[in-house]
């Protein structure tokens, strides 16, 4: 009878009379029982199997990638038809599809939403498939589960962008139809434009070549601020930033112009100042803000001060228009992959704030390891030389921080594995898409660099976060263009061709000093931080070294 767990048992393509008895032995017999059930346990996407012969179908083998991903566990599972995983958010289409299959004892893929053990919803790619015994009866279904959810909000956000400019570009052709000349070259010149930079300089010219002058500024959430980018003729004495919060006290009408439009998001015209240009007798200052999202402001100079009585209409259509192009180029790049938001958020109230000043010491962040039932998180320790394991236990229970292991203990820099709860910034980094990058710690206080590929997602973010977590101070804001191929990139591609066992040896040999000479820590150190023998420890480890050796040469 084909044994449970091993569908391929019995399938392939017929041999030949003249194979060999040696052939079929390098195919089959070389791998044992163990090695496929050792696949099957550690096999990247969810395994299971079902016993078809009893009525209700209940499950007989779950796999570790099952548990990661639902977070039920094999003792949960096992005996329960897989309905479990079903609930109020579970269309029935998909399930009537595999019930179908099932009854004409054929595979079939669906995707279906299901629910973890938390009770979180997640988009599930089901593929089920029949075992026959050795008289041809179906005996198993076994099922092979893939966590889809990432993408099926890309299709989702696709589809809404898509929607999204539709609605734009609809407006937009009313707007034309309304207004004209200016209006209908800024437009052409944001349609033409294949970046931030040649929008600006497009848009700037096709504004002086109608009124005096005019330059574009881009606003910086961290600092308010609006830094010029972009100019065209004659824009009087230079500006190197605008603060927003200066409002009507800017001491060049140029400054409370730009001040007053950002915080009010709409367009601000003032009489020109002595520091202006010469020939300018008005200066407006139009927001470009698309939804929530302010890109910056545009600064047009005019001749004549008839332009603050007939024109804000004509200059509130020119700030959506560029803007709008803003957003579409944006959104181009960011289904390219090309930029991204980064941002460091300053967290008085965190648990690893609490945890750095009860040692008095920094905490360097320096990887992320994932083999555990929890992620958990590498730091050096700056300055705690002289610490012991007891006082970083202590101080880890009094921060609420959970210490898995301390490596490297007797060097200058012990390097602690920790991991903490899920807390409110988290939660807010998921909603909006975004990555977190890394921590900075010091004096009691947490940096968390984060990484949005949408500006206005950044900013919602960002926002957010000052708004709901106490003692939140945004450190720095920008954007940053991404060229082909960005070492995130590699190191994802390296990272893929890793198991967790493997990744998780090769950042703690890394990062407690294994590979340096004299050692700062020895195999037995780091296999015990791993559960593993020292042997095992080593496997993963070489393991991982020939998978980044290969993907370099590769290159």
């Amino acid at each position: 009878m084909t044994r449970p767990g091993n569908p391929n048992a019995d399938s392939g393509p017929t041999r030949s009379a003249h194979a060999s008895e040696s052939t079929r032995s390098a195919s089959t017999d070389a791998v044992d029982e163990a090695l496929k059930t050792r696949t099957m346990d550690e096999a990247p996407v969810g395994i299971t199997i079902a016993d078809a012969t009893q009525s209700d179908m209940p499950l007989i083998y779950v796999n570790a990638a099952f548990e990661r991903m639902t977070g039920y566990s094999p003792s949960y599972a096992v005996g329960r038809n897989c309905r479990f995983l079903q609930g109020e958010g579970t269309r029935e289409k998909p399930v009537r599809q595999m019930r179908a299959a099932i009854e004409n004892e054929e595979p079939v893929t669906v995707e279906l939403r299901n629910y973890r053990r938390s009770g979180e919803l997640f988009w599930n790619e089901v593929t089920i498939a029949p075992l026959r015994d050795e008289s041809g009866a179906v005996a198993y279904y076994v099922g092979f589960q893939q966590d889809v959810t990432r993408r099926k909000r890309a299709e989702q956000a696709a589809s809404d962008r898509a929607t999204r400019i539709e609605h734009e570009r609809t407006a937009q052709a009313r707007l034309l139809e309304r207004l004209d000349g200016i209006v209908a070259e800024v437009t052409e010149a944001v349609a033409l434009a294949s970046s931030r930079e040649e929008l600006r300089q497009a848009v700037v010219r096709s504004i002086a070549a109608t009124y005096s002058s005019a330059w574009i500024g881009t606003y910086d959430p961290a600092t308010e601020t609006v830094e010029p980018h972009a100019s065209e003729g004659d824009v009087g004495a230079a500006i190197e930033s605008v603060s927003v919060a200066a409002g009507d006290d800017g001491e060049r009408s140029v400054e409370t112009a730009v001040a007053a439009a950002m915080t009010d998001r709409r367009v601000r015209l003032e009489p020109i100042g002595p520091e202006e240009p010469a020939e300018a007798a008005a200066v407006a200052a139009v927001p470009l803000h698309f939804g929530e999202a302010v890109y910056g402001v545009l600064v047009v100079y005019a001749q004549t001060e008839e332009f603050r009585r007939h024109e804000r209409d004509v200059l509130t259509a020119l700030g959506r228009t560029v803007a709008i192009g803003i957003n579409a180029l944006e959104s181009q790049r960011t289904l390219r992959g090309d930029s991204v938001v980064r941002f460091q958020l300053a967290l008085a109230s965190h648990p690893l704030g609490s945890f750095s000043e009860a040692l008095s010491c920094s905490l360097r962040h320096t990887g992320t390891v994932g083999d555990r039932g929890e992620r958990s998180l590498l730091f050096k320790l700056d300055g705690a030389a002289e610490v012991d394991a007891e006082t970083i236990h202590d101080a880890a229970e009094a921060a609420d921080v959970s210490v898995h292991s301390i490596l490297a203990a007797e060097t200058d820099t012990p390097v602690v594995e920790l991991s903490f709860d899920e807390t409110p910034l988290a939660e807010l980094i998921r909603e909006y898409s975004g990555e977190l990058c890394g921590w900075e710690v010091s004096e009691g206080v947490a940096v968390a660099t984060i990484e949005v590929g949408r500006e206005a997602l950044a900013r919602s973010l960002a926002a957010d976060a000052l708004d709901c977590l106490s003692g939140a101070d945004l450190r720095s804001y920008r954007r940053r263009e991404q060229a082909h191929e960005t070492r995130r990139e590699f190191v994802a591609e390296v990272e893929s061709r890793l198991t967790p066992r493997q990744r998780a040896a090769l950042v703690r040999a890394h990062t407690s000093g294994y590979f340096a000479w004299p050692h700062e820590t020895n195999g037995d150190e780091i296999a015990d931080s791993m559960g593993v023998t020292r042997s095992t420890f080593h496997q993963h480890l070489r393991a991982a070294q020939r998978k980044i050796a290969a993907a370099i040469f590769e290159r």
